[in-house]
This record gives C-alpha cells, sequence and structure tokens, in this order.
C-alpha cells in the first residue's frame, strides 16, 4: 500500500509545529494534516512586506502634496547686547518674522511680548530696563501683552494681516 499525501504529512510532523487545518473532506476519518509554522511565517511576512508597501505609497504621495514654507512677512529684528529685545515692537517683529516662515506656526502662534526686566527691592536699579521677549502665547502670564490686536478673524490672520481667501498662505 502506498502512503497518501495526508498520511505522510501526519507522519512527520514536528512536535513544535503549531495548528492544524481540518481533515481532507473527501477521505473520512482521515488524521488532521499539522500545519508547518514556515507556511504560517511566509504569510505573515507576506503581509507585512504589503503593509510596507502600501505606507511608502502612501508616504510618496503625501510628500508629493506638501508645499514649501512661506515667506516670512516681516524680518526679524537684531537682539540687543543682553540678548533681548529693545522694545515690545522688535519682539513682537521677531515673533511674527517666526510665526510666518512656518505653517505649523502660522496655525497656532499668537504673539505675545513682555519686558524681562523688573524692580527688585533693595537692588539698584539697572541702567539697561529694556529686555523684551516674545512667546507663542500668554501662558506666562499677565505681564506678556498682545501684540497684534485682530479685528476681523474672518479677513486677517494672528499676525493682523489680511488674508486672501482664495489664496491661502497655508492651506
Amino acid at each position: 500500500k502506498t502512503a497518501s499525501s495526508h498520511e505522510l504529512a501526519a507522519a512527520h510532523s514536528h512536535p513544535n509545529d503549531f495548528g492544524s487545518s481540518p481533515p481532507h473532506p473527501t477521505k473520512p476519518g482521515a488524521r488532521p494534516r499539522r500545519a508547518h509554522v514556515s507556511d504560517a511565517m511566509v504569510r505573515a511576512a507576506a503581509l507585512v512586506l504589503f503593509a510596507l508597501g502600501v505606507s511608502s505609497v502612501e508616504g510618496k504621495v503625501l510628500r508629493a502634496a506638501q508645499q514649501p514654507p512661506p515667506e516670512p512677512a516681516a524680518e526679524a529684528p537684531e537682539k540687543a547686547k543682553d540678548g533681548g529685545f529693545g522694545s515690545k515692537g522688535d519682539a513682537c517683529m521677531a515673533c511674527k518674522a517666526s510665526g510666518t516662515a512656518s505653517c505649523a506656526m502660522f496655525k497656532s502662534c499668537v504673539c505675545y511680548a513682555t519686558n524681562g526686566h523688573f524692580s527688585v527691592g533693595g537692588v539698584p536699579n539697572p541702567t539697561d530696563t529694556a529686555h523684551f521677549a516674545w512667546a507663542c502665547g500668554n501662558e506666562g502670564g499677565s505681564k506678556y501683552e498682545l501684540c497684534f490686536a485682530v479685528s476681523n478673524e474672518l479677513y486677517q490672520d494672528p499676525f493682523g494681516d489680511k488674508i486672501d481667501p482664495n489664496n491661502l498662505k497655508c492651506p
């Protein structure tokens, strides 16, 4: 008698093989065939490679749709010798230059400025009392003041400039 492929598979199955397939539908009482780990690993590897291929294609599509960063709407003024800005206006212009040169900042930054100088009792007053800094928010406290008043949010950006709804800076 010649052994069938199912009998050979059952006879040569390894104790570390995982899973089993149902018995052959045309042979009643046939023993279940054991699936090999390598088959499962091949299927899993194929699935992973397929998923990676799809994600790399999506990444290429996303990169193709990106736009270059916008041109800054202002030029950043020079900092003073002490590392701060000499006035609130200079600090606000530095915020505007940074905030309009990146779409991420353009969409999330609301410029505030503060003077880092404050009087301390019992300490002589310094000669330089202008040390302004900017921030994208007033989380630093009540000493931070809004840089640009926006009267119409529909037609003005957070930096006080007019918006052309047909030609958005950062769509």
